[in-house]
């Protein structure tokens, strides 16, 4: 440039033709000095990952600054600044790509694991599904053994349970089912005690009552005839009461007419009792319960909920319902037993009592369930379902 015209010009014009530099800018300043600091400072343009990443890298610029000289004289400085920029942006283009590998491979290897747990614990959910049939007392359900030894050793055990299970149940429900029998049985032998010897004793007082006090009468003993008077109106009452008695022991028109006419009459007889409490009786046009011993079960429900129901209910409205589950089949008709009223229903958290109880024993007897808690209208609700047999049978509760 010793020869050259302008040698600031020149020398601008070789910096300018080094074209753009990947690491570094030269620039070409009267006052290098000055302009070093703003040097230091990245470019912004250039720096394509972020500000954080450029800092945790901690790269920095370095900064030369070389006189420039024409004869003898200075004519400014060179001002080489080094940049970094570049290099960090490959840094985290690396970065970026492991990181988003890593994340996909991460991705799929949690998917991965995810198949595979739930592949090796899919038994788990068979089990859960028929401990919760076991628990609603559905005993005839088994599982199926698959998966790790440890799950088939489960699923056995757990089978055992339910076989065990079934067993108890059964076992229980005939005993259950001899309870009522000799209940049945003690009933009944009450009933013919009642009849046979307390009924004719009632009825000789009550002819000695009614002659004793025509005797009076004649003899004009009128304090001692209204004494006679108030005897034979208390041995009235007592047959009555006898009679009650008798027929909520061992009700003659079950045996006599049937489960329909028998719990007709019971109602009728409850409406008597009560006139106030609208009772409604309703069933299913085909309804023939052939075994005495069902007959029973079905009349002791409709009597028990009705003695409940006057009782605690204080309804003025009771609705019993008899009707076929699923439809009449011919295997083994499923009869479903409802009573609903408008009363104050079930107190929450209150156990069973003696009546409900002995219910759900009747119907678990038969194989049946029973189920009870307040109706929608906020009364209470008791409904049965009891299986019955499509055969007729001659056997009797002996």
């Amino acid at each position: 440039m010793q020869g050259a015209a302008n040698p600031e010009a020149s020398l601008r014009q070789f910096i300018a033709s080094l074209g753009e530099l990947r690491h570094v800018r030269i620039t070409f300043t009267a006052d290098g000095r000055s302009l070093a600091a703003a040097q230091i400072a990245p470019d912004e343009n250039r720096l394509a990952a972020p500000r954080w990443f450029y800092a945790l890298v901690g790269a920095r610029n370095s900064v030369s600054i070389i006189p420039a000289y024409v004869d003898n004289g200075r004519l400014g400085d060179l001002v080489i600044a080094g940049d970094p920029a570049d290099e960090v942006n490959e840094v985290w283009q690396d970065v970026s790509t492991l990181a988003l590998i890593g994340g996909a491979i991460a991705h799929a290897a949690l998917i991965g694991a995810s198949l595979i747990l739930a592949c090796t614990l899919r038994p788990l959910n068979d089990y859960g599904r028929a401990l919760g049939l076991l628990r609603d007392g559905d005993y005839s359900v088994r599982a199926e053994p698959e998966g790790s030894p440890e799950f088939v050793d489960l699923c056995q055990k757990l089978n055992a349970l339910a076989q065990a299970l079934d067993g108890l149940s059964g076992s229980n429900a005939e005993l259950i089912q001899r309870l009522m029998d000799v209940q049945e049985t003690e009933r009944r032998t009450i009933a013919h005690e009642l009849h046979d010897e307390i009924g004719p004793h009632l009825f000789a007082l009550r002819a000695n009552a009614v002659m004793m006090k025509a005797a009076l009468r004649e003899k004009g003993l009128d304090d001692l005839e209204r004494r006679a008077t108030a005897t034979c109106g208390q041995i009235e009452a007592l047959q009555d009461q006898n009679r009650r008695i008798l027929r909520r022991l061992r009700p003659p028109a079950l045996d006599d007419l049937g489960l329909e006419p028998a719990l007709r009459v019971l109602v009728e007889g409850w409406r008597e009792t009560d006139p106030s409490v609208d009772v409604t009786l309703e069933f299913p046009a085909d309804l023939d319960v052939r075994q005495p011993r069902e007959s029973l079960v079905l009349y002791r429900l409709v009597q028990e909920a009705l003695t409940n129901i006057l009782r605690h209910a204080k309804a003025r409205r009771d609705q019993i319902e008899f009707s076929w589950l699923d439809g009449k089949a011919d295997a083994e008709p499923r009869l479903r037993f409802r009573i609903e009223d408008d009363g104050i229903g079930f107190l929450p958290g209150k156990a069973a009592g003696l009546g409900l109880t002995g219910m759900q024993e009747r119907v678990r007897g038969l194989r049946g369930s029973l189920n009870f808690g307040s109706s929608p209208g906020g009364g209470g609700l008791v409904e049965a379902v009891v299986p019955l047999s499509s055969a007729a049978t001659e056997e009797g509760i002996v």
